[in-house]
């Protein structure tokens, strides 16, 4: 079985990043200095989630499908559309898409490699931003920079969740990464759900692939 197109992921956490901010915006007090706060904090996270949902291009039909359909119910959100067009172009509803055709090399330029970052560059970017998050500045003393690092370190995890490998050993070091990431932050479990259950389910799925061999 095909594993489902990584774009269902980011497309989710833009949906849920736009319906945070809004519920904030519907109430909002800009008089209120911890509610601005709030405000800019969704805001952030939610260009960061329309970011990554732009640099992604879909890689199965229902990919697409669901791309077109975030696309069209955020109409200003239309960056994006000539690679989702190049992507469809000669693609059968059964096949994945090829990321090269014949002719397409000029529209396709750059998009491989905007759309999937090598297993190792995540993992060292999510490494990284944990590490700058444990040495960053408490709430008390200065809380944009707490939460800045805190953002940053989310959003190195989520492309940590949805990077896929391409080879074994790919899979080998995001094993014994995720494996890492559980075990040091297992205490705060409950308060990075749903993203710590979907590392536990990325680490059992890695388990299975590579009891079986990954070419």
């Amino acid at each position: 079985m095909n594993a489902p197109d990584p774009i269902l992921t980011v497309i989710a956490d833009h949906r849920a990043a736009d319906d945070a901010l809004t519920l904030i915006l519907d109430t909002l007090d800009e008089d209120d200095e911890e509610a601005m706060r709030a405000h800019n904090r969704a805001a952030d996270r939610c260009l960061d989630a329309r970011r990554a949902m732009n640099a992604m291009v879909p890689v199965t039909m229902g990919g697409l499908q669901a791309l077109v359909a975030h696309c069209v119910r955020y109409e200003e959100y239309t960056e994006g559309f000539e690679r989702i067009g190049a992507a469809l172009e000669g693609c059968e509803s059964t096949l994945r898409f090829p990321w090269m055709r014949g002719g397409k090399d000029e529209t396709l330029q750059g998009v491989e490699v905007a759309n999937r970052p090598t297993v190792f560059d995540v993992i060292f970017a999510h490494r990284a931003a944990w590490d700058a998050f444990q040495i960053a500045p408490h709430e008390d003393v200065d809380v944009d920079a707490a939460y800045e690092a805190q953002g940053d370190m989310q959003a190195a995890l989520d492309q940590v969740l949805i990077t896929p490998c391409t080879n074994r050993i790919e899979a080998l070091a995001l094993l014994n990464h995720l494996r890492w990431w559980l075990a040091e932050e297992a205490q705060l479990a409950a308060d990075y759900q749903p993203k710590y259950a979907i590392a536990e389910a990325r680490v059992a799925e890695l388990g299975l692939l590579l009891n079986g061999g990954v070419p």
